[in-house]
């Protein structure tokens, strides 16, 4: 996940990071949640990476699956027999992975790397130079909370929460980012950039980063010109690219990368543009991703285009999705994405299965990755209202429980001072009990079922006492008021109470960069 992502991850991250709250203890917890789980539904929904022939998803409660090659141990599942282009299980408790040429790496709840696949350039980071088909812990970061990780063709990258960068693998071109290191199997330390990276993205022979001054870096290979220097030369240290504006997202493919403002705007350089030129979209994008030779761009709106700069396709196209797209990522030479109802799918290249429609078939329009499982939607409708020493909640069930059989609902405040399960699908409203009248609650209801975890927004409310009425003065008979999330009148309803956003702010900003979850594009 990208920093400038965040809006499906706050109601999440709200719940575990209040400072004020203790830590729920399990008996706290309904059946089938713990801490883990709601570290990995943070992050938002399933994700998705695409790498050299193969593919990845991670969904909301954290499972990895993954499809395509296999040559490598890539798909990470101890080389067991399975279906030939299906999605198959790898690791538990992901919170974000990246697909690389022939290895995939991920980091769990915990912010350790683990990585699979081909090692032969000391890729994967546990100090050897040798395959491997189920996941190995990256050594020399102990200690270090690890956020995003990026897989380059023979190389890796990644950022702990203090900004720090960090890469290992083959660096014959530079792209370690270290004068005079040609190669490493552990991890070594990334300088030169005059500040805290928060977004790193490994391609093939180069990598790039943003710093938190918005400044885009480059090292590694520059045979395309994708340093964006316009002076040619492999770098083996990082080196400014010349492009002016507020930088918050960067990818690197095999002959290209591209940078993206915090207006939206995208500029790309390399594939025989030596230096950064704008992207001519309509639309500000949301995510931009850098594929082998091809680059794709997610509008906010969920609307996908893609382009290459060194072929007949150098303006952007619109992909023909069936809908809003709202994750998206470039592999060699095919492209995945997820929509917003958390359907998977492919397009592209399709030889080694990498489109998991479980055929070799290549296509040019996304096809439906099978097997995945998805998400239910979110409660809609949420209504607060005020209570003595409580808060009625009320909501419409989600219209799509996605692929698993409905668990409950659980309604919560982000510190766990209250919460209410209800295991009836149907079910549309508890009270919660035991709060301090005049103090503000962030409460969200999450729906479990057995394929996924959604956290939904947050509404903010404060239970209040009836004012007493005079005496002898008969109580009237009405029904109390109840305020839709953004409503001007009755119970303040504000989005996140100030604590919250306090706490989401020490996540983010006070506490390094924990929130930031990179991966390559």
């Amino acid at each position: 996940m990208r920093l400038g992502r965040l809006g499906g991850v706050v109601a999440a991250l709200a719940l575990l990071v209040l400072p004020a709250a203790p830590v729920a203890a399990q008996g706290q917890y309904p059946p089938g949640i713990d801490a883990d789980t709601i570290t990995t539904a943070g992050p938002g929904t399933a994700t998705i990476a695409a790498g050299g022939a193969h593919s990845c998803a991670r969904t909301s409660l954290g499972e990895l699956y993954c499809w395509g090659d296999d040559s490598s141990g890539q798909l990470g599942d101890g080389g067991a027999a399975h279906p030939f282009g299906r999605p198959v299980l790898a690791l538990h408790d992901v919170v974000q992975v990246d697909a690389g040429q022939a290895h995939t790496c991920a980091i769990d709840v915990r912010g350790t790397a683990r990585c699979w696949g081909d090692g032969t350039a000391g890729q994967l980071g546990d100090g050897a130079r040798t395959d491997r088909d189920t996941p190995v812990a990256v050594t020399g970061l102990a200690g270090r909370n690890l956020v995003g990780v990026t897989t380059g063709a023979r190389h890796t990258c990644a950022v702990d929460d203090e900004g720090g960068a960090w890469c290992w693998g083959d660096g014959a071109h530079g792209q370690l980012g270290v004068p005079g290191r040609r190669g490493s199997a552990a991890p070594v330390r990334v300088g030169g950039m005059g500040g805290p990276v928060v977004d790193i993205a490994a391609g093939r022979d180069s990598t790039c980063a943003v710093t938190a001054g918005g400044a885009v870096f480059c090292w590694g290979s520059d045979a395309y010109g994708q340093l964006g220097v316009g002076r040619p030369g492999d770098r083996d240290e990082p080196v400014a690219v010349p492009v002016r504006g507020q930088f918050r997202e960067v990818t690197v493919g095999g002959r290209q990368a591209c940078a993206l403002a915090v207006t939206g705007r995208a500029y790309c350089w390399g594939a025989g543009k030596a230096r950064p030129v704008p992207v001519d979209l309509a639309a500000p994008l949301g995510e931009v991703t850098a594929g082998g030779k091809h680059t794709c761009g997610l509008e906010r709106g969920g609307r996908a285009s893609c382009w290459d700069r060194s072929a007949a396709r150098a303006v952007p196209v619109p992909v023909a999705a069936g809908g809003a797209l709202r994750d998206l990522d470039a592999g060699e030479e095919h492209t995945c994405a997820f929509d917003v109802r958390g359907y998977a799918s492919c397009w592209g290249a399709g030889a080694a299965g990498q489109l998991g429609a479980g055929s070799t078939a290549a296509s040019a329009v996304p096809v439906p990755v099978a097997g995945l499982p998805r998400p239910p939607g979110a409660a809609t409708g949420v209504r607060v209202r005020a209570l003595d020493g409580g808060l009625r909640v009320d909501w419409r069930p989600p219209a799509d429980l996605g692929s698993g059989p409905f668990g409950y609902y659980w309604v919560t405040t982000a510190g766990y001072e209250s919460g209410c399960t209800l295991t009836v699908v149907t079910a549309a409203g508890c009270e919660l009990t035991g709060l301090r009248n005049d103090r503000e609650y962030d409460v969200s209801v999450v729906v479990r079922t057995g394929d996924g975890i959604t956290v939904g927004e947050f509404v903010t409310a404060t239970p209040a006492a009836a004012a007493p009425l005079p005496s002898g003065t008969p109580a009237p008979r009405r029904k109390a008021a109840s305020v839709l999330p953004g409503a001007g009148a009755g119970l303040p309803v504000t989005g996140l109470s100030p604590v919250a956003l306090f706490a989401l702010g020490t996540l983010l900003i006070g506490g390094g960069l924990a929130a930031k979850l990179v991966r390559r594009p």
